[in-house]
């Protein structure tokens, strides 16, 4: 079985902070002079966003890592590989047979 980077679980996980930022401009803070830390309120919102969007997708990775994506990714890569030698060695035989090498 192919692991599939995008379940429905890490789908939620992911949009976690994408929900955030788009909440941003309706929440109370954002829209008053609030100091956290000396900050703006909503500046620090938004660092804190931006740290759980990476934390995020780190942990989207190890799932999808964990559930065999290693090994899908280093066949895709191989399989890949191939298909784009095989390309370029058709291209240079029709190249070839054009100049009338072949």
């Amino acid at each position: 079985m192919k692991p599939k980077l995008l379940t429905p679980g890490r789908a939620v996980i992911a949009a976690i902070p994408v929900a955030g930022f788009f909440a941003t401009p309706f929440l109370p803070f954002a829209n008053e002079p609030t100091l956290w830390f000396g900050i703006p309120a909503v500046l620090v919102w938004t660092a804190a966003l931006v740290v759980l969007t990476v934390l995020s997708l780190q942990l989207v990775e190890s799932l999808y890592l964990r559930n065999g994506g290693r090994e899908h990714d280093r066949s895709e890569r191989e399989r890949l590989a191939t298909e784009q030698i095989e390309a370029l060695r058709a291209e240079r035989i029709a190249a070839e047979k054009e100049e009338g090498l072949r």
